[in-house]
C-alpha cells in the first residue's frame, strides 16, 4: 500500500509556522537583492533594446503575471472534497 493510499482517508492539517523574530535581516537582504536585481535588468533592458521596447516588455510580463493569477483562482477550489 502506498502512503498516498493510506493518507486518503482523513487529511493531515498542518501547523501553522512563524519566523523567529530575529529572521527580519534576512528577509531584508532578500529585498534589497530583488529590488537591486529588478533595477539592473531594466537598466540592462534599456540600454539593450530602448526605452519603448522595455516598456513593452514589462507590460506584456505584468500582464502574463495578471493573467496566471487570474486563471489559478478561477481553476483551483480551496473547499474540502472538490
Amino acid at each position: 500500500m502506498s502512503a498516498l493510499a493510506a493518507s486518503r482517508g482523513s487529511p493531515v492539517r498542518a501547523k501553522p509556522s512563524t519566523f523567529p523574530k530575529g529572521f527580519w535581516i534576512a528577509k531584508a537582504i532578500t529585498a534589497a537583492v530583488v529590488l537591486a536585481l529588478q533595477v539592473a535588468g531594466l537598466y540592462a533592458a534599456s540600454v539593450t533594446f530602448g526605452a519603448w521596447i522595455t516598456a513593452a516588455l514589462y507590460a506584456v510580463g505584468g500582464l502574463a503575471a495578471v493573467l496566471q493569477h487570474t486563471i489559478a483562482r478561477r481553476g483551483t477550489s480551496c473547499s474540502p472534497g472538490e
